[in-house]
């Protein structure tokens, strides 16, 4: 782990916490906002500390991690398994991007806090995770209010055309495959989604 990242996790003085993966665990300078109108992200949970994916497999740095109430995740690089996800069922935010390798979102039956989800480049067999979700908790907060799908591939949607959602955000596109490699040269992924499409 970067070291003034571990200082900033070690020291920090708040019981809610919000991270962020990238490749190296380097901070990034700015967060995407993946839906149609930067209102629908109003009160999303930047990041306040940056891991990288082999921190995830530290053990002392995730019992760090399970002393907070952490309300926020954004992944910025592929990783290996993100069953780890499960563990912290306080989520209000899960963005993923580079999520090729991610096939099963089973671990979102137990994020019953999270309000918006973004996942991109997901290859998934369906979304009834996502859908059993939504039907479950039906207050205001939760259950997913927010979905975003870019560049997904899902065999079966077959769940989410029943369940009639207006919230769910799906791009039209793939991403440019430049940006792989950079991604703050994706300015804008707004621009490539549509809202409801699955009405």
């Amino acid at each position: 782990m970067i070291e003034s990242e571990k200082k900033k996790l070690l020291e920090r003085n708040n019981e809610y916490l919000s991270i962020g993966i990238t490749e190296g665990g380097e901070p990034r300078d700015v967060t995407s906002v993946p839906w149609e109108r930067t209102a629908h992200a109003f009160n999303m949970k930047i990041p306040n500390v940056y891991l990288s994916p082999e921190d995830l497999r530290d053990e002392e740095i995730l019992k760090t991690l399970h002393g907070y109430r952490v309300i926020g995740c954004y992944i910025h690089t592929p990783l290996d398994d993100y069953a780890f996800l499960g563990e912290f069922g306080e989520i209000r935010d899960l963005y993923i991007e580079c999520a090729e390798g991610l096939t099963d979102i089973s671990f979102l039956g137990n994020l019953c806090e999270c309000d918006m989800l973004y996942l991109e480049g997901a290859s998934l067999k369906n979304l009834d995770p996502v859908v059993e979700m939504k039907k479950r908790v039906r207050g205001l907060f939760g259950g997913f209010r927010y979905v975003g799908l870019f560049g997904c591939k899902i065999e079966d949607v077959s769940s989410l055309l029943r369940y009639r959602s207006p919230n769910f955000w799906c791009g039209q596109r793939a991403r440019p495959k430049n940006t792989r490699a950079c991604p703050q040269a994706r300015s804008d992924t707004t621009k490539y989604n549509t809202k409801g499409i699955y009405r």
